[in-house]
Parts: C-alpha cells; structure tokens; sequence
C-alpha cells in the first residue's frame, strides 16, 4: 500500500509539470512516516511580500496498507521583512495554516537569520511564536529557538531546539543530526526531552518539488 501511495503522488505531480513551467505553481510531494504522502500544492506571487496561499493534503495509512485518515488543511504565508548581504540573510515571515477536518488554525510568526561563518560552515538561527485555537475554543501559545551548524561539503548539520508550549504545559529539548544522502532525500537522528522524558528518532524524508 505505501509503494502505491507513493507512486500515486509522484504520477500526479509529474502530470502537472508543463503547468509548473508556466504559472507560479507550488507543487511539493513528500513521504509522511512509513506508510503516507504528502502533497502540498498552491500558488506563489511575485510582489515584495511573496505571498503564497495552497492546500495541504496527506494520505496515511496504518500497518496493514488501509487508508486511516486523509487530512486537509488551507495555508498561507507573506514575507514581512527581508535583508541581505554577501555573507547574511534575514527573514520574518507569517504563515497561517487552518485544519479543515479538526476545525483547529495556526498563526505562525517567524525569524530566520543564516550567515557564512567560515568557508566550511554556515549558521542558522530561528524562533518562532506560534498560537494556536482548536474547534472547542482552546487556545495555546508555543516558542521555540532553533540553532543549527551547517557543513554543506559534508551535506551534514547540526541542531539544538528548545521548544515552551503554554497549551501543554511542556519545554522540550532536541538535539538533532541532519545527514542528506542524496538532493531529494535525508535522514535525521534526534533525541528529544519532554518533563525528563526521553525520547530517540530517526527520520527519513525524500520530496520531488517542481
């Protein structure tokens, strides 16, 4: 069943690749765990603010190949602010992110700053703020600063993040190692903590984007 999955995802962004070619067409097909896809599609303006606005839709099936759940969900995103010299970049974006089925949005408000910190590593720093309202009127607030050591010759990184989450009550600690293996494939191995709970992963992602 996930072989499917995958494949029906990959035929479905190949057959509208012409259209990628010609319209400001966002078209992101991903791998969700071991048996889902992912397909993010949308469209992406040209003004300063690069507004982009699209649907999200993943495809999840549980241990025995059947489809469990099909979530959809309707996201935008604008670039507030942007800076950029020879060896840094800025950003502050906003992105909202509404789940359709769960009735529950998200305002996500982000800054992003990278710099060559020598010939062989880059740094990346990034916080959030992320607030959150459910269907049941439930809200919650969550921060989170990420700092990440980069060595793109070795295809490999480094990350710390703390994260405080108001609506749980938690502040989660991850370490993380990002290795690519190939331009559309990486694999992460993380350990998180959770109120003294802890917890190892290991990831592997593979996307097709046109």
């Amino acid at each position: 069943m996930k072989h499917r999955l995958v494949a029906l995802a990959i035929v479905v962004s190949a057959a509208h690749q012409a259209h990628a070619d010609n319209r400001p067409l966002i078209w992101d097909v991903s791998r969700v765990g071991d048996n889902g896809v992912k397909l993010r599609t949308g469209l992406q303006g040209s003004s300063t603010l690069q507004p982009s606005a699209g649907v999200t839709t993943e495809v999840l099936a549980n241990g025995d190949g059947a489809v469990s759940a099909v979530p959809v969900s309707i996201w935008g995103s604008i670039l507030l602010n942007a800076s950029k010299s020879p060896a840094a970049l800025r950003t502050t974006q906003a992105d909202m992110d509404f789940d359709a089925k769960e009735g529950r949005a998200q305002f996500l408000l982000s800054e992003k700053r990278s710099w060559i910190q020598s010939s062989s590593m880059d740094v990346v720093s990034r916080r959030t703020l992320a607030l959150t309202a459910g269907a049941e009127g439930k809200a919650g607030v969550a921060a989170s600063q990420t700092f990440r050591l980069e060595f793109p010759d070795l295809g490999t990184a480094l990350a710390t993040t703390g994260t405080a989450d108001s609506g749980a009550g938690t502040f989660t600690k991850m370490v993380s190692v990002e290795k690519q293996l190939t331009q559309r494939s990486t694999v992460t191995a993380s350990l998180s903590e959770t109120d003294q709970q802890a917890k190892a992963s290991l990831r592997f992602d593979y996307s097709i984007k046109w």
